[in-house]
């Protein structure tokens, strides 16, 4: 029932369609040609007023290694890395193959993407037309959920490709082996699903920092140019990118200061301050960009943010492991300040990338205190992966003790590794599925089936109706030939649902009728989550005890008669 075809039907006219919606839903074309205007003339302005000093000579190291077929260092390294590819393949595909395997999945948005094209979030909740942009046009060729894993496969390839030819100013041994343990730390294994805009993030970052390397040796415009436009993309696919970005110029304004290229009779000139920081004020105008429509497209407090407040203490919890490298890299990067600086050495992107890294960790967990809340995401830290990534890549470059590094990587792998086994174990994917097995084989065609669904305990009502409606989609989605009316006691107060669901086309494509109930009617299939202690869960699993008709390792579905 869940196996979806390989293929879909009619691939080229779904790829029109889906892209025509991803396309024109929202006016983001419009505010993003906007920004590539602004940045174009800027371009040009550059072009007409750059001197021909190397401003950048010594933003980025001059040794370059390359793999050696003779070293067995190497060897090992790069076997490393492969196993850690394979890991994250395994990882994903014995995981729940449906759409089943989280409520991101079962969710509305990807449901409705499925048929009918993904929406560019671009409004009031999100700016990131880019995230995600490649489903459109996957979801067109197929929605096999094993297909699309193996999709996953190839982007993880592409971000260890992405990470090795950028950092090949590290020995390559080492080199490798950051790549492989980042691979698996749980930072970047739990983006492996395609939810996540993550890894497209980070491959557009680090292309975008190729091109800005090549732009550093040679001068040529036309590499800030690529630079540029990568750095955008990777802005408009996550959020964060921009705090990242603010520290990479943060540290090289405040070089220029101390090294007095800039002082105050400099503000009375700016043109000047751009000549001699043509790669940050671009990246400033980028930034400034993004913020402008941002501010642009919010309606009040932002919801997304809001959701997702957590106390310090969670904030610190959730990414523990990622804050303790982040202190021992501050640690270090301090020792090499005091020792060996030098203001020949532009530290734009020798530190800068550390001092974007920390800053985007500080706004996470001090200002915009972030942490993933809803239940299949809880305590996973994948909002500190560009962080995690830079910092790693500083602690291998910087630590030379081969001993200290070797223990260090281990503690790592062992650690990233037993933490992924532990989210591994607590995916319920599976259960929700045989939920949905049992309904299929006890249900009629074209037959009325109502389904009570009395969920996990979970904290807000707004997070539980949410996950009320992801069994409704889900069920949609997989259900043409039945009719299922889910009913639940969350939306008993909010009898508005459907009017909130009329900004989604095509509603009865995608989405089974919710009914507001206080309480399970006769005939209904009632389905109660195992996890749920609440006094009415307790007290339908007395009323119906008789009634019990299956069971899992999560649910329990009565008949009441």
């Amino acid at each position: 029932m869940f196996e979806l075809p390989w293929l879909q039907d009619n691939i080229w006219q779904n790829f029109l369609k889906f892209n025509y919606t991803y396309l024109s839903t929202r006016p983001w074309l419009f505010y993003l040609g906007v920004v590539a205007l602004v940045l174009a003339v800027s371009m040009i302005f550059l072009r007409n007023c750059l001197s021909n000093k190397k401003l950048y000579a010594d933003c980025f190291s001059d040794k370059i290694y390359v793999f050696d077929y003779k070293k067995a260092s190497d060897w090992v390294a790069l076997v490393a890395v492969i196993a850690a590819i394979i890991f994250t393949e395994v990882y994903i595909l014995t995981l729940e193959n449906s759409l089943f395997e989280n409520y991101d999945l079962m969710a509305i948005n990807t449901t409705r993407s499925m048929r009918f094209g993904l929406v560019a979030s671009f409004d009031y909740i999100r700016v990131i037309p880019l995230g995600s942009w490649y489903l459109s046009s996957l979801y067109a060729i197929t929605q096999n959920i094993i297909v699309i894993k193996i999709f996953v496969l190839f982007q993880t390839m592409l971000v260890a490709w992405a990470l090795a030819a950028f950092f090949n100013y590290i020995p390559v041994a080492k080199k490798l082996w950051m790549i492989a343990i980042l691979l698996v730390m749980p930072t970047l294994l739990q983006t492996a699903n395609i939810i996540f805009p993550e890894r497209d993030m980070i491959i557009a970052l680090m292309l975008g920092l190729i091109f800005a390397r090549k732009y550093c040796r040679t001068h040529q415009l036309k590499w800030a140019a690529f630079f540029i436009l990568f750095a955008n993309i990777a802005i408009y696919t996550k959020e964060t990118c921009i705090i990242f970005y603010s520290g990479i110029v943060l540290t090289s304004l405040i070089y220029n200061v101390i090294t007095e290229k800039i002082v105050m009779k400099s503000l009375l000139k700016p043109w000047r301050i751009i000549q001699i920081m043509p790669i940050e004020f671009l990246l400033s105008l980028s930034l400034l960009c993004y913020v402008v429509i941002f501010e642009i497209l919010q309606n009040g407090a932002n919801f997304y943010l809001s959701a997702n407040k957590q106390t310090l203490l969670q904030q610190l919890v959730s990414y523990r492991l990622e804050l303790i490298l982040m202190a021992v890299a501050v640690g270090i990067a301090v020792y090499r300040l005091i020792k060996f600086y030098s203001e020949k050495n532009n530290p734009m992107f020798r530190s800068g990338l550390l001092v974007g890294a920390i800053c985007t960790a500080v706004a996470i967990v001090v200002i915009f205190k972030l942490s993933p809340s809803t239940p299949h995401l809880a305590g996973k830290s994948y909002y500190m992966l560009t962080s995690t990534l830079f910092v790693l890549a500083y602690l291998f470059e910087y630590i030379d003790n081969k001993k200290l590094l070797g223990v260090f990587g281990v503690l790592l792998i062992v650690y990233s590794v037993q933490t992924d086994m532990m989210f591994h174990r607590q995916n319920k994917g599976v259960y929700y599925r045989e939920v949905a097995e049992y309904m299929a084989d006890h249900t009629k065609p074209k037959t009325v089936n109502p389904v009570f669904i009395l969920e996990g305990p979970y904290v807000t009502k707004t997070l539980w109706q949410w996950i009320i409606e992801t069994w409704s989609t889900a069920y949609r989605y997989y259900f043409n030939d039945r009719i299922f009316v889910i009913k639940s006691d969350v939306h008993y107060l909010d009898r508005n649902i459907t009017q909130k669901l009329k900004i989604f086309n095509n509603i009865p494509l995608i989405y089974f009728p919710l009914v507001p109930k206080p309480l399970p009617e006769k005939g209904d299939w009632l389905v109660i989550n195992k996890e749920n202690k609440s006094t009415k869960a307790i007290n339908l699993r007395q009323a119906y005890k008789n009634n019990l008709v299956y069971e899992n390792a999560l649910f329990e579905i009565y008949m009441p008669k």
